[in-house]
């Protein structure tokens, strides 16, 4: 694989191609993010009743690497006019040889490992589970609860060990679906071409942060302006799902232009 290192001024790009393909088949995009988290709500209720609640977020945080993969997927087929569907999650599964289904299982459980071993630095550096329990029987109010500060310390460290994880395991998903590599040379190609491009990834994330922020103060503006408190969480619920869907929609993009175009990944459509 040959990469491509691309200006920090890319990450805003990027972005801007996510929310463009949103705007396209937004019902499509919000349609998938809200089959995902309908179906791991769903998941979760179920284990819990049977006496397994541990075992949900386990698998949902194991299932992650396909999400993200379908939501690439679904970023393709709005560059070539077709029409955005479910079908996206079952498209990397489908006509495919059992080594590339069983590589999907080592790429979910190796993400799952990575995230424990971060909840578990997380919980060592940061004020620790106790604290943090401590702290939500306490909190009257969700603002109490965020104002607290040993829980903006363990979101800090948790953000902190989040995001060099998240950069490792990037471009995992597309190098060994498009690819075609082992999950040892996807992780070591997406590490790299994070690092080589960390500006642009930088900026990427400081836009959606921004964002967010954005999103968070429309809301407040809304809330003290309206006397409708019902249909400001509607829209503060509908625009945080719009921003979601759209922050999965450009991870191909991210994804694509990290690497020179080849036989295995050059047939992939660009902006």
């Amino acid at each position: 694989m040959k990469l491509r290192i691309m200006p920090a001024r890319m990450g805003l790009t990027w972005m801007g191609h996510g929310l463009r393909a949103c705007v396209r088949q937004p019902l499509g995009f919000v349609g998938l993010w809200g089959l995902i988290v309908g179906a791991a709500v769903i998941t979760c209720e179920i284990l819990a009743q049977i006496g397994l609640p541990a075992i949900g977020p386990l698998l949902i945080v194991s299932l992650m690497p396909m999400v993200w993969m379908g939501f690439m997927l679904a970023s393709r087929r709005v560059l070539t006019e077709q029409r955005v569907t479910p079908t996206v999650f079952l498209e990397p599964w489908r006509g495919q040889p059992a080594e590339l289904k069983w590589m999907w299982a080592k790429l979910g459980g190796a993400y799952l490992l990575a995230t424990l071993l971060v909840m578990v630095l997380a919980d060592a550096f940061g004020p620790g589970s106790d604290t943090l329990a401590q702290a939500m029987k306490t909190a009257k109010e969700t603002s109490d609860l965020i104002s607290n500060p040993d829980v903006q310390s363990a979101m800090l460290w948790q953000f902190a060990l989040t995001i060099p994880v998240s950069l490792i395991f990037w471009h995992t998903p597309a190098l060994t679906y498009w690819a075609k590599l082992s999950l040892g040379k996807a992780l070591f190609f997406s590490a790299i071409a994070s690092w080589r491009n960390l500006g642009a990834f930088l900026v990427f994330g400081l836009g959606w942060l921004g964002l967010g922020v954005a999103l968070v103060l429309v809301n407040g503006v809304l809330a003290a302006t309206l006397n409708q408190p019902m249909l400001i969480n509607v829209l503060l619920t509908m625009g945080a799902m719009w921003m979601a869907s759209a922050f999965y929609a450009s991870l191909y993009f991210s994804v694509v232009d990290c690497f020179e175009p080849d036989e295995a990944f050059g047939s992939l459509p660009t902006v």
